[in-house]
């Protein structure tokens, strides 16, 4: 265990955090200490939202008078849920597509290569921000829950080509060994073959790919937040203060939707986007550091740096030089 210090400590902070958003109305101000402005005994108007930092407000607040300490809080579980939703449904399904493209259909290997080399050429978050653009308004009469459904199948499908092909290229990789081949030669099976001999990498390399394929997920949320693409849809009320249209604002509080939504606040209240900014980057060094730790522990990782470097071999070609310079190998130069 000494090994996954880093791991455990930081799924640990992780899971706090996922569990104090979770039971957050249990203990927490559905208002999220709304106050808009403030008066003093005369009833005169000495402050108005957005508050700074303070006693009250430990993170200060936005321009609805909204704590972002508390919408924080209560935001964590949509990103967190999120991220590790796509990641793990990318890992099963891509995996499992990419197990049955090198066992039982390698002739559609380079059909499905031509097919999915479209996505490495358009931008993720432009395919991302097409494809959310039918569920881009205010909905009064659809439960959160089925927008976020949706965007999760959205961003599964963004990433599910990159998978599967890193899957079959590690699985072509794995059948190559002596082992497998040795099996293959004794008769087995290939259900044989994945229970027994490709399983425990595969078990690796999907605990490995999965922490990667959060950082992604987080990634691309973010990037669709700058540009109103909030997980779970906007917030029919809007952002106060801003003529018609109203400036969206994110229905869930998760905290890409925080960014995006307070992104044009950096001059006048800069603590409203600095605050999300930074519990997102916290969250992001945090599973990059599991990340590596995996990486350096984790059987099977030589396969993974092997496919980074995408097996370039080199073929040197070594020209004989003229004249009688020959070694002989294990032969002693008596000297007469």
């Amino acid at each position: 265990m000494k090994m996954f210090r880093k791991t455990i400590m930081g799924s640990s902070i992780l899971f706090v955090l996922l569990m104090l958003s979770l039971f957050y109305p249990c203990y927490g101000p559905m208002d999220f200490n709304h106050q808009v402005i403030v008066t003093n005994e005369h009833g005169d108007v000495v402050g108005r939202a957005p508050f700074p930092p303070s006693g009250e407000h430990l993170l200060g607040t936005d321009r609805n008078g909204e704590d972002i300490h508390l919408l924080l809080v209560y935001g964590a579980k949509f990103t967190l849920i999120t991220a590790l939703s796509v990641a793990f449904i990318r890992v099963l399904g891509g995996g499992v597509l990419g197990l049955i493209l090198s066992l039982w259909a390698p002739f559609l290997k380079s059909y499905i290569q031509d097919l999915f080399i479209i996505f490495r050429y358009i931008p993720s978050v432009l395919l991302g921000f097409i494809l959310m653009l039918p569920i881009v308004g205010d909905f009064t009469d659809v439960a959160i829950s089925s927008i976020v459904t949706y965007q999760i199948i959205i961003l599964v499908f963004i990433g599910i080509p990159s998978v599967t092909l890193f899957a079959s290229d590690v699985t072509d990789d794995l059948l190559k060994t002596t082992y497998v081949q040795s099996s293959y030669l004794m008769g087995a099976g290939k259900l044989h073959i994945i229970r027994r001999q490709l399983w425990p990498h595969i078990r690796s390399y999907g605990i490995l790919f999965t922490v990667q394929q959060i950082i992604s997920t987080l990634h691309i949320t973010m990037q669709l937040g700058l540009f109103g693409m909030f997980l779970g849809g906007r917030n029919r009320a809007g952002v106060m203060g801003y003529d018609e249209p109203p400036k969206p604002a994110t229905l869930s509080n998760e905290w890409a939707g925080l960014i995006g939504q307070n992104f044009s606040e950096f001059i006048r209240a800069p603590w409203t986007i600095l605050a999300p900014i930074i519990g997102y980057f916290v969250v992001i060094v945090i599973v990059n550091m599991i990340k590596k730790e995996l990486e350096e522990n984790l059987d099977g990782r030589e396969v993974l740096k092997r496919y980074r470097k995408r097996k370039i071999v080199k073929q040197v070609s070594v020209q004989p030089s003229l004249g009688d310079d020959f070694e002989f190998v294990g032969r002693r130069k008596v000297e007469g």
